[in-house]
């Protein structure tokens, strides 16, 4: 849910809660004791600050102190609990007050309804919002018409359609201009008419447009005409719904075909784990083809136990193809199974068709295993298969396990292997530096500096960072103006790289600064769509402010540069963060050397919230700002492959542990609440700061690997050496996700910071 989406608390509020006189009053007292007041301007500080959950506890705290508090407290606590997500608590405060249906014009039966709505009560919600569109007044204007089409969703949800046509007709009624084909679309899906359908739905624009086909399908099964709704549902290519309408219709044979269907087709998405459901339930898989479907569906949605007995049984049944093998051997893997695992891959390379692939996941297999197999399996496929995208790999994997057992002759000579096959290949890049690396650390400079050189001149992935460092060879031989020479040029030409921003520390370079014009008003075209969008948002059709968004992103390379930077920056302020980045990439194609541009690409739309949280736990708001920028490109409802989520990307098991150590209540549900996700956060990242004694490289790589094995890596030779920490993270992300984060520090501190700060 969007930030803007909440703003039931202000659009459909006929004013701030601000004016006692009018504000009907709890017995007693009539106005609310001295803490409460307190409370009630702490919790709106907190609220203007971006610290919505911060806001709904300094209130909570405050009703549990005080037995007897006025209705505009209590409204106000609701709408803190409904803007942090916490709807039953919103619901519980509010549900059976007596000054519900006259407190201010509805202003307490809207923020009801969405509290009821929000926890699926769908029916209630629309009989409160019903009655606060009437206490708006059917003339009420704009929050009246949003009322009403809230009113709509309400009644959609609850499958009262005629209820929600007549509901989308009024606010239709009530020239909601900007959004009224958005409107049109939603009546018609729930419309009996389906000659009023069809009209409603010609001469839509593009996003809405999208929509139609599903819609005339719906309009047809809201009419009773379930033959030609199936059809229509086929046409759009909606084979979620052709399978639940077949079922209805007794027809269990296309129903398998349309979900086993989808399934196959494109596992990973939400439509496809619903296809999981509908097959468990209704249509159990038969043939071996359906058990794969199943499980290739099952496995990105958190099932993958259940995927392997699938598969298991597929394989059982008779299906011995090189698919089928390749991913129970994944499956297998992921479970810890890495013998049963080894075997189905080795079953899979004599079935034609993933013959390599299988080979080399059989071999890392064995290098687990610590298979004495494995050195074999490793040289043979990079023999074999030297073509193979994967073959810079194997040699690495074979030359790091030579390494690992101390055998550092045979782990250089298949280092110089890699490096003389693939010169320009990131594996060689890394195998470049943990040669000159320990060739530095044994006195050998020369060697070292003509690894770093050779990086150069392939033009390969870690130059820069060759560069770096053959200005530290230099500086230790005792050239330091031949060290300042390969700094200077290194910052100049890769100044917003992180070795770039690195190398100004090591010269008489004055900090970065990128001085960026505050951006013009919105051109008229982007300001209306703006609007528009905000009309969405606050009416509750989410779904359709995330249409129109993509239609901005499909049309970027057709908008001027002035109009690509309005659009990133309104849409990072309303909570879009990688669509805004989106556009600042875009906006740079057209004008590299714009430092507005740079903005777009590093956006700060939280700025306040961060920094209050970084304050309360003595984090660089900088370092904080940077993270969130790498793990969810301000995304709150981001949601890694891993599991973690919001902000900061934490991981469940994470999140309830650190709030435990706060003493914060917490559940799992409330883990996106931006501002509850970066005190988390910004506790997790200050404990890991404490916890390496303030080495910060450290700490980051922690956060993104775990903290074992940076332990680990610190116990190396050498590792005191921040630089050199770096360069020898064998994670090959987590190496690339400090580099990044710390350069984006830089970078917030160049953009956001003055010399005044």
């Amino acid at each position: 849910m969007r930030p803007v989406a909440l703003l039931v608390c202000a659009a459909l509020t006929p004013f701030a809660v601000a004016a006692p006189q009018q504000v009907p009053v709890l017995p007693p007292p009539a106005v609310p004791p001295p803490s409460a007041q307190a409370a009630t301007q702490r919790a709106e500080s907190l609220r203007l600050a971006g610290r919505l959950w911060h806001a709904a506890e300094t209130l909570l705290a405050a009703a549990a102190r005080e037995p007897n508090l006025n209705a505009a407290f209590v409204v106000e606590g609701a709408k803190a609990e409904l803007e942090t997500r916490r709807y039953d608590l919103a619901r519980s405060l509010l549900a059976g007050q007596p000054w519900l249906e006259d407190y201010a014009d509805g202003e307490a039966l809207a923020v009801l309804a969405e509290a009821e709505a929000r926890l699926g009560l769908a029916a209630q919600a629309a009989a409160h919002y019903v009655a606060a569109r009437a206490r708006a007044g059917a003339g009420g204007g704009a929050r009246a018409a949003l009322l009403a089409v809230r009113a709509a969703l309400a009644w959609e949800a609850a499958a009262e359609r005629d209820s929600a046509a007549a509901y989308y007709a009024m606010a239709r009624a009530a020239r909601l201009a900007a959004i009224d084909p958005w409107l049109r679309v939603r009546e018609a899906r729930v419309t009996r008419d389906t000659g009023l359908a069809f009209r409603l739905l010609t001469d839509l624009p593009p996003a809405p447009a999208r929509e139609a086909p599903v819609a005339r399908a719906q309009a047809l099964l809201a009419a009773g005409d379930s033959g030609a709704a199936l059809e229509a549902f086929v046409r759009a290519g909606k084979s979620l719904q052709v399978a639940r309408l077949a079922l209805e219709l007794g027809d269990s044979g296309r129903a398998r075909d349309a979900v086993y269907g989808l399934m196959g087709r494109a596992p990973e998405t939400d439509d496809a784990a619903a296809a999981v459901g509908v097959a468990l339930a209704s249509l159990p898989p038969r043939t071996p083809p359906e058990r794969v479907a199943l499980a290739r569906a099952m496995k990105p949605h958190g099932a993958a136990g259940d995927a392997r007995v699938q598969i298991e049984r597929a394989v059982r049944e008779g299906d011995s193809s090189a698919a089928t093998l390749m991913l129970l051997g994944e499956l297998l893997n992921s479970a810890g199974r890495w013998r049963d695992a080894e075997r189905a891959y080795l079953a899979a390379a004599k079935a034609p068709g993933f013959g390599p692939l299988a080979i080399y996941r059989r071999a890392r297999l064995l290098v687990r295993l610590g298979d004495p197999g494995a050195e074999q399996a490793l040289s043979g496929f990079a023999q074999s298969y030297p073509s193979d995208t994967a073959a810079p790999t194997a040699l690495y994997v074979l030359a790091d396990l030579f390494g690992d057992r101390g055998d550092w002759d045979s782990a250089a000579r298949w280092f110089a292997e890699l490096i003389a096959r693939y010169p320009a290949d990131s594996r060689a890049s890394v195998a470049r530096f943990r040669l000159a690396l320990r060739a530095m650390r044994a006195g050998l400079a020369d060697s070292a500096a003509a690894l770093l050189r050779s990086e150069v001149a392939a033009a390969a992935p870690q130059r820069s960072a060759a560069r770096f460092w053959l200005g530290k060879l230099a500086l230790a031989r005792g050239d330091t103006a031949g060290a300042k020479l390969i700094w200077l040029a290194l910052a100049h030409e890769d100044s917003i790289g992180y070795y770039g921003v690195r190398a100004r520390r090591d010269v008489d370079l004055p900090p970065l600064r990128l001085a960026a014009p505050p951006l013009p008003p919105s051109p008229p075209a982007v300001a209306t769509s703006f609007g528009r969008l905000d009309t969405l948002l606050l009416a509750g059709l989410d779904s359709a402010a995330d249409a129109e968004v993509r239609t901005v992103l499909g049309r970027a390379a057709q908008l001027d540069v002035d109009a690509l930077l309005a659009w990133s920056d309104g849409l990072a302020a309303r909570g879009w963060g990688p669509a805004a980045v989106r556009l600042g990439w875009q906006a740079a194609l057209k004008a590299p050397t714009d430092p507005r541009v740079l903005r777009a690409i590093f956006p700060w739309p939280n700025r306040r919230t961060v920094e209050a949280e970084a304050a309360e736990f003595g984090v660089d708001p900088l370092l904080l700002v940077a993270l969130v920028r790498q793990e969810s490109v301000f995304d709150a409802e981001a949601l890694s492959p891993a599991g973690a989520r919001g902000l900061v990307q934490l991981l469940p098991g994470t999140a309830a542990l650190t709030a435990r150590g706060l003493d914060v209540t917490f559940y799992p549900e409330w883990i996106t609440v931006p501002d509850l996700n970066l005190h988390l956060g910004a506790a997790h990242l200050a404990e890991l700061v404490r916890r390496f004694a303030g080495r910060i490289e450290a700490a980051v790589a922690s956060y993104n690997a775990g903290t074992t094995p940076v332990e680990r890596w610190l116990a190396r030779d050498s590792a005191q050496d921040p630089d050199e920490f770096i360069e020898l993270i064998p994670y090959q992300e987590t190496r690339g996700y400090v580099r990044s984060v710390l350069r984006n520090r830089e970078l917030y501190r160049a953009l956001y910071v003055t010399a005044t700060n």
